[in-house]
């Protein structure tokens, strides 16, 4: 019985690490990167959530911060239009210290529960524009031990939120 759950697990581990490399490939990078999603994924003490359904054309940009204990602090990943002109999305990523969203954000008037699949989050429009003048705005939620930041100014709170839901 216990050989079959090391086995079992073994598998696992090496199915979600090829799929990781797998979906990476997927990506079309920048001009500016330093590091890759495997590498960076090598570098974070947290796990590195990606988006599965984002348009093509879109370029990948890594920021990746300070180190503490060796380790990345936190890392953004930023999509930029085809040109890579535009931020179209930043995913600002970070350990999880606390199990609750609540205690990472103040809830105020303009926050709005949202659901990400199973996962409550909290999503927060531009301050001053609820009646439409500029889309998108701030979509926190805590995911497999990760606090993750979705930010976009060009975005609509729909798509957003369907990009999250893709998010693995």
């Amino acid at each position: 019985m216990r050989i079959i759950t090391v086995f079992f697990l073994s598998l696992c581990i090496v199915l979600s690490l090829i799929i990781t490399v797998i979906h990476a490939e997927t990506f079309k990078y920048g001009p500016h990167n330093t590091i890759t999603i495997e590498a960076l994924q090598k570098e974070i003490d947290f796990n590195l959530l990606v988006p599965t359904k984002i348009p093509k054309e879109w370029v990948l940009e890594i920021k990746d911060g300070p180190r503490k204990n060796g380790k990345h602090e936190y890392c953004n990943l930023n999509f930029l239009d085809k040109n890579d002109q535009y931020l179209m999305m930043s995913l600002n990523q970070k350990k999880a210290i606390f199990k609750e969203l609540d205690s990472y954000q103040n809830i105020g008037d303009n926050t709005e529960i949202v659901q990400i699949g199973s996962i409550e989050g909290h999503y927060e429009a531009w301050v001053g524009t609820r009646n439409g003048n500029i889309p998108g705005g701030f979509l926190r939620w805590i995911q497999k031990g990760t606090y993750v930041e979705m930010v976009s100014s060009r975005l609509s709170k729909e798509e957003m939120v369907n990009i999250a839901k893709s998010i693995k």
